[in-house]
C-alpha cells in the first residue's frame, strides 16, 4: 500500500506586513539620506570657509613678502633723490629712467576707475581696486658660472653706486653682462672682485576679473572665463624676458580676491635731513595716506593734513604699508544676500558689495624694512 502524506502549505508575508516593512525601510533610508546630505553640505560649507581663510592668508603672505623686500638693491645703501614726476612702472627700454625709479621702492594707485598704467589691460583690471608696484632685486646674486638670461634686466651695485644692465644670454665670464658684450664695471671695496649682480624685479599687484581666461592666454576675455563662472583673482604682473627681449608676464596668485586696498605710512618728520643718515625722517611712520603723492593731498588721510602736501616725492617716504583684501566665495548661494559692511582701510570705510556671495575681510601691516632702516637715527 502506498502512503499519502499531507502537502505542507508555504506561508509568507501578508500584504500588510510587506507594506509595514517597506515603510520602515523607507523611513530608515530617508534618515540616512538626510544625514548624508546634511554631512555633505556641512563639509562643503566648511571647505568653502577654509578656502576663504586660506585665500586671505595667502594673498597677504604674497604681498607681505614683496613689501618686506621693497627697496632691496643689494649692497646699495642709498639711492638718488626722488624725481618730481612719478616713474612709469611699465618702462623697460629706458635704463637710465628705470635706474632713477629706484627712489620709489613702493608706488601705488588709489582705487582708479580704469587701468592706471599702459601695460595693464582694461580687461584685466577690476575698477575701484588698488594697484601696487614694488621695486627690488632678487635676494640671490648671479653666480659667476651662471648665464644671465638674454633680455632680462639686472642690477649690479656696491655701497656707493649701481648700474642697470640687460643680460646678453651667454655664459658669464667675470662680470660680462651687457647686451653689447662689455662688462658691468662696478667692483667690491678694494677693487679686486666684481660687485654682485642680481636680477632686477618690478612686481605689479592688481585684482583681475578672472583666474583663467577662456582662450588659455594671460588676459581675461569675459563671461566664458573660469568655465563660465569668472572668479576675481589677485594677480601679479612681473618683469621677465622672452625671446631675448624684456617682457611683462601675468601670474595668477590667489583666486577669490574681490577687492584690494592699501594705506601707506609716511615718514616725513623730522623734515630736515639727519647729519648721520643724510635723510629726513626717523624710520617711523608719522601719518597714513591712501595716495601719498596725490596733488593737494587728495588722498584719504589720518594725520597727514600738514605733513603730506601731496608732492610726488612723498612716495619715497613710505616706510609702512597696510594691505587689506576682501575674499569672496567661488560660487553664489541661492537665497543668500550679503548685507555686511566691510572696512578695508582709510579709502573704503563703508564697502557694501551685496549679492549672493559670502565674504571675509583680512588685513596686515608691513614695515618697508629697507626704506625705514636707512632712516633710523642711531642713538
Amino acid at each position: 500500500m502506498m502512503r499519502q502524506y499531507p502537502i505542507s502549505r508555504q506561508e509568507g508575508f501578508t500584504l500588510t506586513e510587506l507594506m509595514v516593512a517597506l515603510t520602515v525601510g523607507l523611513i530608515v533610508l530617508s534618515g540616512l539620506t538626510s544625514a548624508y546630505v546634511s554631512s555633505s553640505h556641512a563639509g562643503r560649507e566648511q571647505q568653502a570657509k577654509s578656502e576663504q581663510v586660506e585665500n586671505g592668508r595667502l594673498a597677504l603672505e604674497y604681498l607681505g613678502y614683496d613689501l618686506h623686500h621693497a627697496g632691496y638693491y643689494g649692497q646699495l645703501t642709498s639711492v638718488a633723490a626722488a624725481g618730481v614726476s612719478l616713474p612709469d612702472p611699465c618702462e623697460t627700454a629706458d635704463l637710465p629712467a628705470m635706474l632713477e625709479s629706484l627712489a620709489f621702492p613702493v608706488q601705488g594707485y588709489d582705487s582708479p576707475a580704469a587701468s592706471p598704467i599702459a601695460c595693464l589691460d582694461e580687461d584685466d583690471f577690476v575698477p575701484g581696486t588698488d594697484v601696487l608696484v614694488v621695486r627690488r632685486v632678487s635676494t640671490e646674486p648671479l653666480a659667476a658660472a651662471d648665464s644671465p638670461q638674454q633680455g632680462a634686466i639686472y642690477l649690479q651695485s656696491n655701497s656707493s653706486g649701481s648700474e642697470l644692465q640687460i643680460g646678453n644670454g651667454s655664459a658669464a665670464v667675470g662680470t660680462t653682462l651687457k647686451a653689447d658684450g662689455t662688462n658691468a664695471t662696478l667692483m667690491n671695496r678694494g677693487g679686486v672682485t666684481a660687485a654682485p649682480i642680481r636680477q632686477y624685479l618690478v612686481q605689479i599687484y592688481f585684482v583681475a576679473p578672472c583666474a583663467m581666461p577662456a582662450d588659455g592666454g594671460m588676459s581675461c576675455t569675459g563671461a566664458a572665463d573660469d568655465d563660465g563662472n569668472p572668479i576675481p583673482t589677485l594677480k601679479r604682473m612681473q618683469l621677465t624676458a622672452a625671446g631675448g627681449a624684456v617682457k611683462w608676464s601675468i601670474v595668477p596668485l590667489v583666486a577669490g580676491i574681490e577687492n584690494l586696498q592699501f594705506d601707506y605710512g609716511v615718514d616725513d618728520l623730522p623734515a630736515d635731513a639727519d647729519l648721520l643718515t643724510g635723510l629726513a625722517g626717523d624710520g617711523a611712520p608719522d601719518c597714513s595716506d591712501t595716495d601719498p603723492g596725490s596733488p593737494g593731498n587728495a588722498g584719504v588721510t589720518a594725520g597727514c593734513a600738514a605733513g603730506n602736501p601731496g608732492a610726488v616725492q612723498t612716495w619715497a617716504n613710505v616706510v609702512q604699508v597696510k594691505a587689506s583684501v576682501l575674499t569672496r566665495s567661488y560660487r553664489s548661494y541661492a537665497g543668500y544676500t550679503d548685507s555686511k559692511t566691510y572696512e578695508l582701510g582709510l579709502g573704503t570705510p563703508a564697502l557694501i558689495p551685496g549679492g549672493a556671495f559670502k565674504r571675509h575681510a583680512y588685513s596686515t601691516t608691513v614695515r618697508v624694512t629697507n626704506v625705514s632702516s636707512r632712516r633710523e637715527i642711531p642713538l
